[in-house]
């Protein structure tokens, strides 16, 4: 992919910034969790356009990544401990690890219990971990399509079907023809706003498959703070699990 190098202003750092030509009409630059940039640009846009137009946002661009790289060290689990932080529908739990016959994960209160006889094995509990946390985002994403599918139902729209996956720069994507909705299963991280929010953005794909000024109409008819719900994950769901 073609790429621009750009100066931040504060730092004086080189920054990468990803190219990606589509068919589209106008540009859309984004600054990802993982702290990669990518600016979406229509194909005959020329180079020197791009350059001027990226160090223009070189300030906005220089603040979104100080902010991903402060909250990084949250971005995923490196470690199954007691006394281990989790975030789960944007409340904090707390990990406490119970040597048992057998395997199971139940929550009491803000306290996660991971109780198992293989205790002493982090490969062990992270398989474990990772199980109960994939059943609750299937129970947590599936209730929530259910619930607002209605709005594109009436339509005629058949209810997609949904999987999950770990993404590094993604909550969710849909495939119109397939008829399926991938979320980033690390998604149930967010506060329940803000899962609802991704929700509806990708059920009202399949109405409009592009971000036209139709779609955000649609969506802000139906969900008119759906701006608050977005800054909210973007700056919140960083610091999750």
């Amino acid at each position: 992919m073609e790429c621009i190098d750009i100066i931040l202003p504060s730092s004086g750092q080189s920054c990468c910034v990803a190219i990606d030509r589509k068919n589209m009409k106008t540009c859309r630059l984004k600054v990802y969790p993982d702290r990669s940039v990518v600016i979406a640009v229509p194909r005959q846009t020329p180079s020197d356009w791009i350059e001027k137009f990226l160090t223009q946002k070189a300030q906005w661009i220089e603040k979104k990544l100080e902010l991903f790289e402060k909250t990084a060290g949250y971005a995923a689990t490196t470690e199954i401990r007691n006394g281990l932080s989790i975030r789960m529908l944007g409340e904090d739990l707390v990990c406490q690890i119970l040597k048992t016959e057998k395997s199971d994960i139940y929550r009491k209160g803000n306290i996660l219990y991971i109780a198992g006889p293989n205790t002493c094995s982090q490969e062990k509990l992270f398989q474990q971990f990772d199980r109960w946390w994939r059943k609750e985002a299937q129970l947590v994403l599936q209730k929530q399509v259910d619930e607002l599918y209605p709005v594109i139902g009436k339509y005629g729209i058949e209810k997609p079907q949904i999987a999950l996956r770990k993404m590094k720069t993604l909550w969710g994507s849909c495939s119109v023809n397939r008829k399926m909705i991938t979320f980033n299963q690390y998604l149930i991280k967010a506060r329940p706003a803000c899962i609802e929010y991704v929700v509806l953005h990708e059920l009202v794909h399949f109405i409009y498959p592009n971000h036209s000024r139709q779609f955000y109409d649609f969506l802000s008819i139906h969900m008119p703070d759906w701006k608050e719900r977005k800054k909210i994950l973007d700056l919140d769901v960083v610091h999750g699990l």
